[in-house]
């Protein structure tokens, strides 16, 4: 983070798109308003007295990736951030800071706009949990799970889900350096879908963070989160030297 990422940030939440993500936030919410009409849509089901609020946060995240609406518009906010100003000549504003620095502010307010997100999906969550689920029967009550392993589980599952969308909008940072935005909105949907795929598969289950959730049997908590993180750095690291490359050989 740099002296220009706030600037970047504050500016990136005036974005009508950056709303509109951001109000994907209220998503947990609905299941409040869900539950005032005698219907079986967004119905949650567990054992009586099992899932904690840990766990319904867990579900509420890989609900929101899965459906990928929200993730969606991120990428489409990751490509408007870049080609926009090329496209436009904005970019020359910029000529005499370097090029590095402007990269660094614009992931960083992408993420710190994504990490806004997140925090406030657990802020409705924890309302709609304490609120209204709490008063059902498969709810425990609980913070945390009462099983040690279930603790576990979850914060693998939660990680896995957080890193993999920072992902997703790091590859339409890359895509829309070098493309259009229709192209990049492909990129990006295409790599997003892949990710969800990938876990289920035998041999490809490894190559995403979220994937070793479904391995997590035969691993200890702390490798399992240790190799997610590896894995995310990785990625991390490989797309973001190559966006440096590939935003400085850009022409005014």
């Amino acid at each position: 983070m740099n002296y220009l990422t706030i600037p970047f940030f504050k500016a990136l939440l005036k974005k009508t798109e950056s709303k509109i993500a951001l109000a994907f936030s209220f998503f947990p919410l609905l299941l409040i308003v869900v539950g005032l009409f005698n219907t079986n849509f967004m119905r949650l089901s567990a054992p009586p007295g099992s899932m904690s609020f840990l766990e319904f946060f867990s579900a509420v995240l890989s609900t929101q990736y899965q459906i990928t609406l929200p993730l969606v518009v991120f990428i489409y906010i990751s490509s408007t951030v870049f080609r926009d100003e090329i496209t436009t000549g904005i970019m020359y504003l910029y000529k005499d800071i370097s090029r590095r620095l402007v990269l660094n502010a614009k992931i960083g307010a992408i993420i710190l706009l994504q990490f806004l997100y997140i925090g406030l999906t657990a802020i409705m969550s924890l309302i709609t949990y304490y609120l209204y689920l709490i008063h059902q029967p498969y709810t425990s009550g609980n913070f945390l799970p009462r099983a040690s392993a279930d603790i576990q589980y979850t914060l693998v599952s939660i990680t896995g889900t957080v890193l993999v969308f920072l992902l997703c909008s790091m590859i339409a940072n890359l895509a829309s350096i070098s493309f259009s935005n229709g192209i990049t909105m492909l990129v990006g949907i295409v790599f997003a879908l892949f990710s969800f795929i990938a876990p289920s598969l035998t041999h490809l289950r490894f190559i995403f963070p979220n994937g070793y959730i479904n391995v997590l049997n035969n691993l200890s908590f702390g490798f399992a989160i240790l190799l997610t993180t590896i894995v995310f750095a990785v990625y991390f690291i490989s797309i973001y030297v190559l966006s440096l490359r590939f935003y400085r050989k850009l022409e005014y």
